[in-house]
């Protein structure tokens, strides 16, 4: 399934990862102050959603996802 790219972000609740594995996202974790922090931290093509793996489901930690953006 292919992935629209969007300036909207996606809350992410922990349950998993709210995308394809494959789309290029860019992350927002728990640690990020807010969104344009996350932004200036992740590469403008962003990451395959995979690579995040362990991230998707909350474990109370500061890596955990909090929101997500498909940008390719």
């Amino acid at each position: 399934m292919a992935e629209q790219a969007s300036t909207d972000w996606i809350e992410c609740d922990g349950t998993g990862c709210p995308v394809s594995d494959l789309a290029r996202v860019q992350v927002q974790f728990r640690f990020d102050r807010d969104r344009r922090t996350a932004e200036r931290a992740n590469p403008a093509d962003g990451h395959p959603a995979y690579i995040y793996r362990d991230c998707w489901t909350h474990q109370d930690a500061l890596s955990d996802i909090v929101a997500c953006r498909v940008v390719a």
